[in-house]
């Protein structure tokens, strides 16, 4: 018994290889039938996600069987864990197993958020009879596209500080390496200073204690090649035929990936109501799910109300009851405004983008300089140049990393640490004279030149009050070979003029009047994503011994007009 739902632990599923994956099985205390929930996840099918969700005996109160498994290869499981590679068809086949399980009546749902929400989507792609909805959370749309890669480069902080404490040491202690479980716990607070290990691809952590080979594949395979097509979620989409609630958060690492899920899906469902999607994204980090998000307070309104809505959506396709039908397609927190607001889809239909200008006099370097960011367009303007030093990156303060808050940078944080610094160019509007929000997907179009052989570009939009207080809202990344392709790297040519588009990331927030609208414009932001070290090396070979010092320029005059584009709502 745990709380008043009666459980069964290690409940043994056989999958259609013959491989075991246990279970533990909650029930409500009163005999009857029941529909089934089903969580698959590779943290510990005892945890069962409760650092985000209420506990399965939470949802067996309300009269849910609740399955929470370990996936293969993880904990009490059998086989050996690839991830991704064989959770389509194990979730496939563990929810054919849960739908005849005793007092089950024969509808079941799944949720899990990151990973296990991953799952989820992989799993309904196979189709299994039972699977009546699924509610996939902070999950994104490509294992190497906004997951293990973004526009190109490695996304260091979340793979080394998802990888070593969650997956590493669990293999280590699963396999009974007392000598490797040492090592790696001994390690697990060990950041920055992991960060920095060079190069990638020697990683003396895993590598000594025989853990994690997966992470020495992901950066063999660092173009989307085959090995990341033939896992994709993005690629089953025509395949996934079942009602879904999304849900994440803008300071997630995932969101776009939400974002792409929910609109792909929705524009295959139609008006099919039995495929009906749903999205809502809140102001929150990966994990924990909260209104006080770095340094921000958003309010009463954005507490984690999450189990109830879900609750209310497997009610609903499981047990008939409630009109999740009549909720609005997409339900998005507006920062800023600290509000909920409703939307008929997603982008916005009601958000046009404007065209930002990036200006200056051949000084935007630093806050100390003179970037401007207007309406206007620009006129014959020199161009801004910083210099990009490898061995002295510019630091990551907050973002969208995950998955720990202690260790990786997530959420709002002041930016006026970053700004200071020379290599950072920063473009602001004056003061607004009124409201401005931004909704939808913000993009750079930047016109840029390296003297270097290959070089990082990346972007950053900043809400900047009347007190000066820069707090960052999304940014991005793109690695100069992969500007045309993530399948097909190109080399730039040095010295020349190319022009990239940078997907500074999704957001909804209320520029208020008396605020400005920031961008920053630099070549690194270290950990969150790898260094680049300016010489064409990939990003598992790459080390500050050949790095190369790379002298940029940002042009923004008429024939090369860098440019924010900005989803502006006028309500």
């Amino acid at each position: 018994m745990v709380g008043d739902a009666v459980v069964q632990r290690d409940v043994p599923a056989q999958m259609r290889d013959g491989t075991i994956l246990l279970a533990d099985v909650y029930r409500p205390q009163e005999p009857g039938e029941y529909p089934v929930l089903v969580l698959r996840t590779p943290y510990d099918k005892t945890v069962a996600q409760q650092i985000t969700y209420q506990h399965p005996a939470w949802y067996a109160r309300r009269g849910y069987i609740v399955v929470s498994q370990d996936p293969r290869g993880r904990f009490a499981s059998d086989g050996e864990f690839r991830p991704y590679r064989d959770e389509a068809e194990d979730t496939a086949d563990t929810v054919a197993w849960a739908a005849g399980l005793p007092e089950g009546n024969g509808k079941v749902a799944t949720y899990g958020f990151s990973y296990p929400g991953a799952n989820q989507l992989l799993g309904a792609a196979e189709g299994p009879e039972a699977l009546a909805c699924i509610a996939p959370g902070f999950t994104g749309s490509d294992f190497y596209d906004g997951w293990t890669y973004v526009g190109g480069a490695f996304n260091l902080a979340f793979v080394v500080s998802w990888v070593e404490p969650l997956l590493a040491l669990p293999d280590a202690l699963k396999k009974g390496d007392l000598q490797a479980s040492i090592a790696l716990a001994s390690q697990a607070t060990n950041f920055p200073g992991l960060y920095w290990t060079q190069p990638l691809e020697s990683f003396p952590l895993f590598k000594d204690n025989d853990v994690a080979p997966y992470f020495f594949e992901w950066l063999e395979h660092d173009t989307r090649d085959e090995y990341w097509q033939s896992i994709s979620i993005r690629t089953r989409y025509d395949r996934i035929g079942v009602p879904a609630l999304h849900f994440g958060g803008w300071y997630d690492s995932f969101v776009e990936g939400t974002l792409e899920n929910y609109a792909a899906l929705a524009a295959r469902a139609g008006a099919d109501p039995t495929r009906l999607q749903r999205l809502v994204i809140g102001p929150w980090l990966h994990i924990p799910w909260a209104q006080h998000t770095g340094v921000r307070n958003f309010g009463d309104d954005a507490r984690n109300r999450l189990d109830e809505l879900q609750l209310e959506w497997f009610d609903y396709w499981l047990k008939g009851e409630g009109d999740v039908e009549s909720w609005p397609a997409v339900r998005l927190f507006t920062m800023g405004e600290n509000r909920w607001h409703d939307h008929d889809a997603w982008p916005p239909s009601n958000a046009r983008v404007e065209e930002w200008h990036l200006h200056s006099s051949g000084r935007a370097t630093s806050l100390s300089g003179d970037g401007v960011l207007s309406r206007e367009g620009p006129a014959d303007e020199p161009p801004d140049v910083f210099v990009y030093n490898p061995g002295w990156p510019v630091p990551s303060f907050g973002g969208r990393s995950c998955c720990i808050a202690e260790v990786a940078p997530m959420g709002p944080l002041e930016q006026r640490f970053v700004e200071i610094r020379n290599d950072v160019l920063v473009y602001s509007t004056p003061l607004l004279e009124q409201n401005v929000e931004v909704t939808g997907t913000v993009e750079l179009v930047l016109y840029a030149a390296t003297d270097a052989v290959d070089t990082d570009w990346t972007a950053k939009l900043v809400d900047v009050d009347q007190g000066g207080h820069a707090i960052n809202l999304c940014d991005g990344i793109v690695r100069a070979r992969y500007r045309e392709s993530l399948e097909h790297p190109t080399p730039i040519e040095r010295n020349r003029v190319h022009e990239y588009r940078i997907r500074v990331g999704s957001t909804s927030n209320l520029f208020r009047r008396g605020h400005r609208i920031r961008l920053e414009v630099s070549s690194s932001n270290f950990p969150m994503f790898d260094i680049n070290p300016n010489n064409g090396q990939r990003s598992g070979e790459a080390t500050l011994l050949q790095a190369k010092v790379a002298t940029q320029a940002v042009f923004h005059d008429a024939g090369r007009p860098s440019r924010l584009l900005l989803p502006i709502v006028r309500r």
